[in-house]
């Protein structure tokens, strides 16, 4: 019998989500990205795990952890506006060459991300 599994990770764009950025204060339209890990047996995922929502602002490029629920409820559409107490700072957002979309740091001066690709 042949078997392909693995595991693997994945960063899905959900789309905008209003918000006040708590470093920058304005208010604007973050950017709201899903990560996880995922099993998958023959090239289709069977289980997820290691869930995490990420909002980015636009005005500062800040990054921030979202509360699970809230994300859960933004991804649904049930949430148009994340609240301030949703939000926590992620501690690698401040640093300099950090992606916006993965929050990867890369070194000074690079035009794309060593993780994930994005322009920086």
């Amino acid at each position: 019998m042949f078997l392909i599994m693995g595991t693997d990770a994945k960063i899905q764009q959900l789309g905008t989500v209003g918000a006040v950025c708590p470093k920058c204060g304005r208010s604007c339209s973050f950017s709201l990205c899903k990560c996880y890990s995922f099993l998958h047996l023959f090239f289709l995922p069977v289980f997820r795990w290691n869930v995490r929502y990420i909002a980015t602002c636009p005005g500062c490029a800040c990054l921030y952890d979202v509360d699970p629920e809230a994300g859960r409820a933004a991804e649904k559409g049930r949430l148009a506006t994340l609240p301030a107490s949703a939000l926590t700072p992620r501690r690698d957002s401040g640093s300099v060459g950090a992606c916006p979309r993965c929050g990867a740091v890369n070194p000074p001066g690079s035009a794309y991300c060593n993780q994930c690709g994005s322009r920086l």
